[in-house]
């Protein structure tokens, strides 16, 4: 179903010499004028599965997916995206560069107050500590890393979660900070760079899928939460109503769960 308050009169037209700005924009409609406003993305580059430049160096993943999907519903609205690192996506999203974030982003109060969230959660981000299962046994919580170091993604949510702890808990884990690839983050926990991560599940399922590891988790999550959309305080209200709309429309439709299934490797959707 199409979401459009707007009659739109689409003019194509086939222009000579057309080519795509990598890492920049592939929308396969840029021959057409359609009227629709341009709306900017800001998402990764190298964050598989959610968010990454694939073989032919197009966004892929489950984010560019979802936003992909959204597209196909509104007529109102064209959807581009610009690629990053995490605090980068974030940056242009602050900035003004982009109007809408997607990019695996869960709520916390310094985000609130610089972006606005979708409201729609679109996947689950429980997070658990992830270790080395050949090393050890699980760790279950926080209080269970002392001494150890703890590999984080500089500007997300778990570097959030783990720095609060730490104002109550001073020294009592060491947090190593970065922008490591899949790859990067399973060697440093082999080799023993640091002891353990912050992750979802199927996220660390990825792992072991690729990476023939037998990383585990403890029983509960340390943090329960969801991914949202985020928007550009300025962006437009229409804009973000049409959003909200057209992703509870993809969820209802099980369009999500396809994804999820296809990019993730099972059902993580939230309910």
């Amino acid at each position: 179903m199409k979401i459009s308050k707007k009659l739109g009169v689409f003019i194509a037209g086939i222009s000579l010499g057309l080519f795509a700005l990598a890492g920049c924009s592939e929308k396969e409609s840029a021959s057409e004028d359609s009227g629709a406003e341009e709306i900017i993305v800001s998402t990764g580059n190298d964050g598989t599965p959610y968010a990454y430049l694939n073989e032919d160096d197009e966004f892929d993943g489950y984010d560019v997916q979802v936003v992909k999907a959204i597209d196909e519903k509104l007529e109102d609205y064209t959807f581009d995206f610009i690629g990053s690192d995490f605090p980068t996506a974030l940056s242009n999203l602050e900035s003004g560069k982009s109007t809408m974030g997607a990019y695996e982003y869960e709520e916390n109060d310094e985000r609130k107050e610089k972006f606005i969230y979708g409201d729609v959660g679109y996947i689950i981000w429980d997070t658990y500590i992830v270790t080395d299962g050949d090393q050890g046994d699980a760790i279950q919580s926080f209080d269970d890393l002392k001494g150890k170091s703890v590999y984080v993604t500089t500007g997300t949510n778990q570097a959030a979660m783990a720095e609060n702890y730490l104002k109550e808990n001073p020294d009592a884990f060491e947090l190593v900070y970065g922008e490591y690839t899949n790859e990067q983050v399973v060697e440093a926990i082999l080799s023993g760079k640091v002891d353990a991560t912050l992750a979802p599940k199927y996220q660390v399922d990825l792992y072991n899928k690729n990476f023939g590891v037998n990383f585990i988790v403890g029983d509960e999550p340390v943090h329960q939460s969801d991914a949202y959309l985020l928007f550009n305080k300025k962006a437009d209200q229409d804009l973000i109503d049409q959003v909200n709309t057209a992703l509870q429309e993809l969820k209802d439709e099980g369009k999500l769960k396809e994804l999820s299934e296809e990019y993730l490797g099972g059902d993580y959707v939230t309910k």
